[in-house]
C-alpha cells in the first residue's frame, strides 16, 4: 500500500439487468473509517456486500457511494393486463349504451387501457446473486479509480513532506549550532556589563552564573527527540501500510519539542529559528490530516 491520501473520488457505469445503474465514491479525511451507502429502497439488502468491499480497499476516511438508477421506478420486462377489470369496466360500458342510445359514445381501446389500474406494469425479476455480482463489478471500477486518486494524491503530499522535514532540519541543524555560541555570547555579556559598571566580580561565582544560565538554556534532550521524530516520520512514510495516525502522533511530539525548545532558550536567532519551525510542524501537521 502506498503512501495515499483520504481524498478521491471514482464513477462507473454499466447495467445491472435492464436497469442503467451509474455508481460514484467519493471519499474525504476523516479520523476513522466512516461509509455511507445510499441504494435504491429495493436494493438495500445488498448493503452489507457493498459495505465488506469497501473495508477491504479504504482503511480510513469518511466514504460515500451512491448508487443510482435511470427509470428504475417504470423499467418492465413486461405489462399484464388487467383483464377482470377491463371486462368489467366494458360490461358497465355497453349497459351505459343501451340505457342512453345514441347519446353516449363508446371508449376507444387504447382509452379503456388508459384507465388507472387497467395496465400492469411488472419490473425485472433478477436473482439476488445477478444484482449482486453487478453491483459489485461496478464498485471494484469505481474504487479503482479511487484508490488511484489517493495514491496520486498521497504522491504529492509525500513529496511535500519531504520538503518540509528537509526545511525543519535545516533549522534545527542552526540551532544545534547555535547553542554553544549563545552561552559563549552570555559570558562575554557579563564581563562586558560587569567592566562598564566598574566592580570586580568573584571568578568562581561569574562562572557559576553562566553555568546556571546554559543549564536553563539546554535544549540538548529536546533537539534529539526532534531529530528523532523526523526519523521516525520518514520512517513511517516508508511503510506499507496505512500510517496518518502514526504521523499525526509524530507532528504533535514535533510540536511539543519546539515549543520547549523556544521557551528554555532566551537567544534571539534561536527563537527566530523556533518561530520557523513552528510554522513548518503546523504545515505538516495540515497534510498530515488528509493521509490515510
Amino acid at each position: 500500500m502506498a503512501f495515499r491520501s483520504m481524498t478521491g473520488f471514482g464513477r462507473s457505469q454499466g447495467k445491472v439487468g435492464p436497469y442503467d445503474v451509474t455508481l460514484e465514491v467519493k471519499s474525504v479525511n476523516h479520523r476513522f473509517s466512516e461509509f455511507t451507502i445510499r441504494l435504491p429502497r429495493e436494493w438495500a439488502l445488498f448493503e452489507d456486500n457493498l459495505r465488506s468491499r469497501l473495508q477491504t480497499a479504504v482503511s480510513r476516511g469518511r466514504v460515500d457511494v451512491f448508487v443510482n438508477v435511470a427509470d428504475f421506478a417504470v423499467t418492465a420486462v413486461d405489462i399484464d393486463v388487467n383483464w377482470p377489470l377491463l371486462d368489467a369496466l366494458l360490461k358497465a360500458e355497453q349497459g351505459l349504451v343501451a340505457r342512453l342510445g345514441a347519446r353516449a359514445e363508446r371508449q376507444t381501446a387504447r382509452e379503456w387501457l388508459m384507465y388507472p389500474g387497467v395496465l400492469i406494469q411488472r419490473k425485472a425479476e433478477l436473482e439476488e446473486g445477478q444484482i449482486a455480482e453487478a453491483l459489485c463489478s461496478l464498485l471494484d471500477t469505481a474504487l479503482a479509480q479511487l484508490v488511484k486518486v489517493r495514491c496520486d494524491e498521497g504522491a504529492r503530499l509525500a513529496e511535500n513532506c519531504q520538503g518540509k522535514l528537509a526545511m525543519l532540519e535545516t533549522h534545527l541543524s542552526a540551532v544545534q549550532a547555535r547553542g554553544p555560541l549563545a552561552v559563549e555570547e552570555k559570558r562575554q555579556t557579563l564581563a562586558r556589563r560587569i567592566a562598564e559598571l566598574g566592580i570586580e566580580i568573584d571568578p568562581a561565582r561569574m562562572l557559576q552564573e553562566v553555568l546556571l544560565f546554559a543549564e536553563r538554556s539546554a535544549i540538548d534532550e529536546e533537539l534529539v527527540r526532534l531529530q528523532s521524530h523526523i526519523v521516525a516520520f520518514r520512517e513511517a512514510m516508508a511503510k506499507q501500510e496505512p500510517v496518518g495516525r502514526r504521523l499525526d502522533f509524530l507532528v504533535q511530539e514535533m510540536h511539543r519539542e519546539t515549543n520547549t525548545i523556544g521557551a528554555k532558550s532566551a537567544d534571539p536567532e534561536i527563537a527566530q529559528r523556533v518561530v520557523e519551525m513552528k510554522v513548518i510542524v503546523e504545515q505538516l501537521r495540515e497534510q498530515v490530516q488528509n493521509i490515510e
